[in-house]
């Protein structure tokens, strides 16, 4: 084990490289020597990908369990999509963009097992909050919330089990995620909320669109103005390409 910088960043990251160093020489077959692994690595980037993937999840997820697709239907809503976890890198670098402070109100719309909720919660927002259909997904991520609170620097940290497109809008909701959590019905009455809740109390909302299929309906209302699109990464680039949209 290094010996870790005082910095909590520069620890965090160290530990990271060095949870990378053991995964790999967990995988490495027996007699391999690493320049015949790095070797092989430089040629293969999409099992890089891959790889990078299952090191985020055993460093990034414990006690989390956000980890796994779930493929039954978690709930019997007409505009259901299954769900699937969001890549960890995306919140962080969409975060960048928007410049998101401590004023800011936080609402992730489908957040699923809670991995987004957990990543917003460790900033310090004014609050977070998780609307999720599926009781069975809420219940795993409060736990998980529960499991790593001590990580959180949002002072206010909830899950609300709800319909989406009946959710009030919060007035002081400044950002909004969305990982194509439902399909097109439910989405136009999430946006007809949000509109609303802009006519009531004009401000700024930014809206965070991972996979945006649908996002031509978002530049649809007249509200919204698209601020910056991002890729999604080598693996699953087009399932983690991000639309940052911004209230006009």
């Amino acid at each position: 084990m290094p010996e870790l910088p005082d910095d909590p960043r520069a620890r965090q990251a160290e530990l990271e490289r060095w949870a990378s160093e053991q995964w790999l020489e967990d995988q490495r077959p027996t007699g391999i020597p690493w320049r015949s692994l790095a070797d092989g690595v430089a040629k293969a980037p999409g099992q890089v990908a891959g790889a990078s993937a299952l090191l985020a999840n055993r460093v990034l997820d414990r006690g989390l369990r956000t980890a796994g697709d779930v493929h039954r239907p978690e709930h019997a809503h007409a505009d259901r999509v299954h769900y699937v976890p969001t890549a960890w890198h995306v919140l962080p670098r969409a975060l960048r963009t928007l410049e998101a402070s401590d004023r800011d109100t936080f609402i992730d719309f489908g957040c699923g097992k809670g991995r987004v909720v957990h990543q917003a919660a460790k900033r310090p927002f004014r609050r977070v909050v998780g609307v999720e259909i599926s009781e069975e997904l809420a219940e795993i991520a409060r736990r998980g919330l529960a499991a790593r609170r001590r990580e959180h620097r949002c002072p206010q940290v909830e899950i609300v089990v709800s319909d989406a497109a009946a959710f009030p809008i919060p007035e002081d909701l400044t950002i909004a995620f969305l990982f194509d959590p439902f399909s097109a019905g439910t989405l136009d009455a999430v946006l007809n909320n949000l509109v609303g809740s802009l006519d009531r109390h004009p401000r700024r909302l930014r809206l965070i669109f991972v996979h945006p299929r649908c996002g031509a309906q978002v530049l649809a209302t007249g509200r919204f103005r698209l601020v910056s699109e991002q890729r999604g990464g080598l693996k699953d680039i087009r399932l983690f390409r991000t639309a940052l949209f911004e209230s006009c």
